[in-house]
C-alpha cells in the first residue's frame, strides 16, 4: 500500500504533521507516502503567520518559548529529528539574515534581527522567515520514500468515489487521496445576523462599524476613513485584537514613544481616532511575565489526568474538574511563596502543606488556614478577583473609571515583571500544567457536552486573559495612549447598542454611571467560528452536507483519532482536523515551548501514524448527555 494525502492548509499545525509523517515514514522505507499540500499563502507560516504583515505588529511570546520543531523532552512514537527555538535559530542566523535585509532594504528587520535576545518578542514578519526556514527543514529531511507536492490555491470542496477522497481546488485541479487533514488554522465567517444588523444600522445613518475580522487584515492604517482621525470610536473588546488595533492606529499612523524620566509618553501625530474601550472584564489580558522561576513548582500535584480517566460517567468541566484545577492553581501560589518568600508568612512550610493537601477548595478549612499562614491578603490567592477585578465596583463617573483601569493596568504591568511576586509565575506554570490535562481530557471524549463548549469557551478565556497576555511593553503603551487622550477606559460588563434617536452608537458599562455615544463601533475580537457561515468554501460545502458537525460554538467535532464527525454522529475514517476550530482542544496553540513534552508535538505525531494505518470502518459516535448544568459559582465567569 503506497498511501497519498492531502493537507488542507500550510501553516505551523500542517507543518507539524508533515514532520512526523517524514519520522513514521522513514520506518518504513519501502512504502512510498504521497502528500499533497494545499494553501495559497506562503508555507510554513500561512496565512496568519506570512512575512507581508505590517513591521510594527509581534508575535505574542518570547523568542525563547516558540518551537515549531520537538527537541529533546519530546517523547514521541518515532524518530524525533530535533530543532531549534525560534530565539536559537535567529541566534545561529543572524549575521547572514541582517545581511539579507540590508541588502534588500528592509531598514526596520535588519535593525530588529541584530537586538534580538531570549526574551524578545519579534515581529511577526521575522517570526515567519523562522516558519519558512523550518518548512524546508522538513522537506529537506525527508525520507526518500516520502514525496511532497506543494498547491499554492485552495481547497473548495471534498467528495468521495469509491472510498477515494477526491479533493477539488480552486484552479480547476482534482486530487485523488486515501485521507484528508483540514488545518486551516483560523478561517473567515461571512457576516452573521448581529454583524448584518449592526452593518445595516450603520450603513442607514452614515456611521462606522468594523466586524470582528483580523486586525492586521483590515487596512486600519492606510485607509483612516473606517477609523477618522479625531473621531471617537467604541472598542468593544480589549484581549490581543484590541492591543493590535492601538499599534496600528497609533504608531501606524505616526505617532512616537519615547522613554522620559517619569515614564513612557506617547507624541500624537493628529491622525488617531479616540477609543473608548471596554468589555466584559473591563481590563486587558494580564501582562506577559519577564522573569524566569529557579524553581518550578511540583507539577501536577491535585490535577492529574490519572484522577479522572476512570470516571463512570461524564466529567463537568466546572463541576468535575475545577475545583482540582483551583486547588492545583493553588498549591503552586503557595509553594513558591513559602518557598521564595517565607519572611511574608507565618506558618511552617511543612505545616502549611500538611494542613493544605486534605483540604477542599472552597472550604472553610482551607480558607482558615490560608488566613492564618499568609498576613497579607495580597500575597493570598483570590482567583475570583483575579478572573474579574472590577466585579461589584461602580464609579462615580467616567473619569474615575478610566482611573480605576489605568490603575489596574500599570499595577499589573509592575508586578509581573517584579520577582518578589514570583507565586504569580508558579500559577502561570500550573496553568500551563491544567490546560495541558484538560485538553487531554477533551480529546479523549471524557468531557460532557455542555464542557467541550466550554473548553474552547470560558476556559480558553480564562488561561489567555492570565497566561496569555500581551507583552508588557504593550501594555506600557497602552498607558500612555491613554495618558495623551487617544484611549479611554470604560470599565467591564461593557454593553453596545445601536441609537436610531441619536444616530449613534451608544456604550454603558457596569462600573460607571455615564453612557459614551460615537459614530464608530469597533467588535474586536477574532471571527466566532460557524461551520455554516464559514467563508472557506470548503467548510461551508461540507456543512451544507451534513459532513461535518458543529458544537454550540460552531467548531468541527472530532472523535478521540481527530477523525471528522458527520451531522448523523457517523465517523468518517479517512477525514481528520486539527487546530483552532476543532472543538475540545482549546483552541490548539500554533507553536509549542520548548522542554516540556508539548502537546503540540504529541498531537502531531498521533495524527501521521494514524494516517498511515489502513483506515477503519466508519463508526458512530453515539450521543453523550450532560452530566449537570454548569454551575458559575464554582468557577470563573465567562
Amino acid at each position: 500500500m503506497s498511501p497519498s494525502l492531502c493537507l488542507v492548509g500550510a501553516g505551523p499545525r500542517a507543518l507539524g504533521v508533515l514532520d512526523r509523517l517524514s519520522a513514521h515514514a522513514s520506518n518504513d522505507p519501502a512504502r512510498r507516502v504521497e502528500v499533497h499540500v494545499v494553501d495559497p499563502h506562503p508555507p510554513g507560516a500561512g496565512r496568519i503567520w506570512r512575512a507581508d504583515q505590517h513591521p510594527l505588529l509581534w508575535m505574542n511570546s518570547r523568542a525563547a518559548d516558540v518551537t515549531v520543531l520537538p527537541d529533546a523532552s519530546s517523547v514521541l512514537t518515532a524518530p524525533v529529528r530535533t530543532g531549534p527555538t525560534l530565539h536559537a535559530w535567529l541566534d545561529a542566523h543572524r549575521e547572514e539574515l541582517a545581511a539579507e535585509f540590508a541588502a534588500a532594504g528592509e531598514d526596520d528587520l535588519h535593525r530588529e534581527v541584530l537586538g534580538v535576545r531570549e526574551g524578545t518578542f519579534v515581529s511577526r514578519a521575522l517570526g515567519s522567515r523562522y516558519l519558512s526556514w523550518a518548512w524546508r527543514r522538513v522537506l529537506d529531511g525527508l525520507p526518500p520514500n516520502v514525496v511532497v507536492h506543494p498547491h499554492r490555491t485552495r481547497v473548495v470542496d471534498l467528495g468521495e468515489e469509491g472510498g477515494v477522497q477526491v479533493v477539488r481546488l480552486e484552479d480547476g485541479g482534482t486530487l485523488r487521496v486515501d485521507a484528508v487533514v483540514l488545518a486551516q488554522g483560523h478561517p473567515d465567517v461571512v457576516p452573521g445576523p448581529r454583524e448584518r444588523a449592526a452593518r445595516e444600522f450603520a450603513d442607514r445613518h452614515g456611521l462606522g462599524y468594523v466586524a470582528p475580522g483580523y486586525t492586521s487584515d483590515l487596512g486600519l492604517v492606510e485607509d483612516e476613513r473606517t477609523l477618522p482621525p479625531g473621531a471617537d470610536v467604541v472598542v468593544a473588546g480589549m484581549g490581543l485584537a484590541f492591543v493590535d488595533l492601538t499599534v496600528l492606529v497609533g504608531q501606524g499612523r505616526g505617532g512616537r514613544f519615547t522613554e522620559e524620566a517619569h515614564g513612557l509618553v506617547y507624541h500624537p501625530s493628529g491622525r488617531e481616532p479616540v477609543l473608548h474601550v471596554g468589555s466584559r472584564r473591563g481590563v486587558p489580558y494580564r501582562s506577559k511575565i519577564t522573569y524566569v522561576l529557579d524553581e518550578r513548582p511540583p507539577l501536577p500535584r491535585f490535577f492529574s489526568p490519572g484522577e479522572f480517566e476512570t470516571s463512570p460517567r461524564p466529567l463537568n468541566l466546572r463541576a468535575d474538574l475545577w475545583p482540582a484545577i483551583a486547588k492545583e492553581l493553588a498549591g503552586a501560589h503557595y509553594h513558591e511563596l513559602f518557598r521564595a518568600h517565607p519572611d511574608r508568612t507565618s506558618m511552617d512550610a511543612g505545616e502549611f502543606e500538611r494542613r493544605f493537601a486534605p483540604a477542599a477548595w472552597g472550604s472553610r478549612e482551607l480558607d482558615d488556614l490560608v488566613g492564618a499562614a499568609v498576613p497579607d491578603p495580597r500575597d493570598r490567592l483570590d482567583l475570583r478577583h483575579l478572573d474579574r477585578p472590577l466585579a461589584g465596583w461602580r464609579g462615580a463617573d467616567a473619569r474615575e473609571v478610566h482611573d480605576r483601569v489605568r490603575a489596574h493596568v500599570a499595577d499589573d504591568v509592575a508586578r509581573r515583571g517584579d520577582p518578589a511576586h514570583s507565586p504569580d509565575a508558579a500559577v502561570f506554570s500550573a496553568l500551563l500544567s491544567c490546560y495541558v490535562t484538560v485538553a487531554g481530557l477533551a480529546h479523549r471524549g471524557l468531557l460532557d457536552e455542555a464542557s467541550r463548549l466550554e473548553v474552547d469557551g470560558w476556559w480558553h478565556g480564562f488561561f489567555s486573559y492570565v497566561a496569555s497576555g500581551p507583552p508588557p511593553q504593550r501594555l506600557r503603551e497602552l498607558l500612555a495612549l491613554a495618558d495623551a487622550g487617544v484611549v479611554r477606559f470604560l470599565g467591564g460588563d461593557l454593553r453596545v447598542r445601536p441609537d436610531e434617536v441619536g444616530r449613534c452608537w451608544t456604550a454603558r458599562s457596569a462600573n460607571s454611571p455615564e453612557e459614551v455615544c460615537a459614530r464608530v463601533l469597533v467588535d474586536a475580537r477574532l471571527p466566532t467560528p460557524s461551520l455554516a457561515e464559514s467563508a472557506d468554501p470548503l467548510l461551508a460545502a461540507l456543512a451544507r452536507r451534513g459532513e461535518v458537525a458543529e458544537v454550540g460554538d460552531g467548531r468541527i467535532v472530532v472523535d478521540p483519532d481527530q477523525r471528522i464527525v458527520a451531522a448523523d454522529g457517523s465517523v468518517h475514517p479517512s477525514r481528520f482536523a486539527v487546530g483552532p476550530w476543532v472543538a475540545g482542544g482549546g483552541w490548539a496553540a500554533a507553536f509549542a515551548r520548548p522542554g516540556l513534552d508539548a502537546g503540540f508535538f504529541r498531537l502531531n505525531d498521533r495524527i501521521a501514524a494514524t494516517l498511515l494505518e489502513p483506515a477503519p470502518r466508519v463508526s458512530v459516535v453515539g450521543p453523550r448527555s450532560a452530566s449537570s448544568a454548569p454551575s458559575r459559582e464554582t468557577a470563573p465567569a465567562d
